[in-house]
């Protein structure tokens, strides 16, 4: 059994305390650590902002705000999703059509999990999406879920839904090409270069921040351009002013997380690993039986040898021995 775990088993990094990232519906809520009647409301604010002029088809930011954290939550952990409605079912935003390019943890979830300090009660989440290509009225709302005092009862809460109006481009409106992809995750001490796929477009200039920093310009260059490296793990922003013959553009803040690299093993060294435990625990087996103890040696006396008696003692000479020996 040990052998069979030691060539199956595979790396895998753990996320205890949390259900961790996903596509969920919102009635995993509070309820994928216990029974959801049992929630308690959470006495965090919520709230949801989209940008007030959004077109069908093209990328849009959608940011959830959360503040006032509650500071009994023994975990630390808060988990948010992005949704349609509070129905519960069919509530996830690709059912309206929402294509997500980017969540707040560089993924493509509705669901993120994060650990606030201790010193922080307030966090943002922003998610970029690609809107639907239908024009029409939508909506959206942000949940939050999250432990109390020794993590025993579930607490959850819902924004407000809001409504808003997706509307037609304008045939030379300058854009991002749909088949652009921005790069959401980076490796730490590596520079970024970007290359931009736009339409309708005869001038970009590119933003870029740091989380909480000041707005600096860089440099475009046959439609790239490239981002500093960054020292620590930790997210970089940037976004692209667009001009053309259409109204002028501006994408939303494109979030490009770095972090360490991960610990990787190659499956083939782990499984000559597993051969080679393999090969030792036979070679102990084998040596374990060439250990077995003999067969108990028999001794049998002559039949017809008479035991003399010497003062009552057993002569030591007069006897004769047969067995194995």
């Amino acid at each position: 059994m040990l052998v069979i775990l030691t060539l199956f088993s595979q790396l895998s990094i753990a996320q205890p305390g949390g259900n961790g990232d996903g596509l969920r519906s919102g009635q995993c809520g509070g309820s994928c650590h216990a029974d959801a009647s049992q929630n308690a409301t959470s006495t965090a604010e919520i709230s949801i902002n989209i940008p007030s002029s959004t077109w069908a088809g093209l990328l849009t930011s959608v940011t959830i705000n959360v503040s006032d954290f509650p500071v009994d939550s023994e975990s630390r952990i808060l988990g948010v999703f992005l949704l349609i409605d509070n129905s519960g079912a069919q509530d996830r935003v690709m059912y309206d059509g929402w294509e997500i390019m980017s969540d707040p943890n560089g993924g493509v979830n509705n669901y993120v999990e994060t650990r606030l300090s201790s010193s922080t009660d307030t966090k943002q989440f922003t998610w970029i999406l690609k809107s639907p290509e239908t024009p029409g009225t939508y909506s959206l709302m942000g949940s939050i879920q999250h432990g109390g005092e020794g993590n025993q009862v579930p607490f959850h809460k819902n924004s407000e839904i809001i409504y808003f109006s997706l509307v037609s481009p304008p045939d030379n409106l300058p854009r991002l090409s749909e088949n652009f992809e921005p790069p959401t995750t980076r490796l730490i001490n590596e520079q970024t270069t970007i290359t931009l796929l736009t339409e309708d477009v005869n001038h970009t200039q590119i933003e870029w921040r740091l989380e909480g920093g000041q707005t600096q310009v860089v440099e475009v260059v046959n439609g790239s351009f490239t981002l500093p490296a960054a020292i620590n793990p930790g997210l970089i922003e940037w976004r692209a002013i667009l001009a053309g013959e259409g109204p002028n553009q501006t994408t939303p803040w494109f979030q490009l997380i770095a972090h360490e690299p991960l610990f990787s093993v190659a499956s083939s060294s782990m499984y000559f690993q597993g051969i080679a435990l393999l090969i030792f625990c036979i070679g102990i087996v084998r040596r374990v039986k060439n250990f077995e103890p003999r067969e108990k040696e028999t001794w049998i006396q002559d039949p017809n040898f008479a035991t003399p008696q010497v003062n009552g003692e057993i002569s030591e000479h007069s006897f004769e021995l047969r067995g194995d020996f």
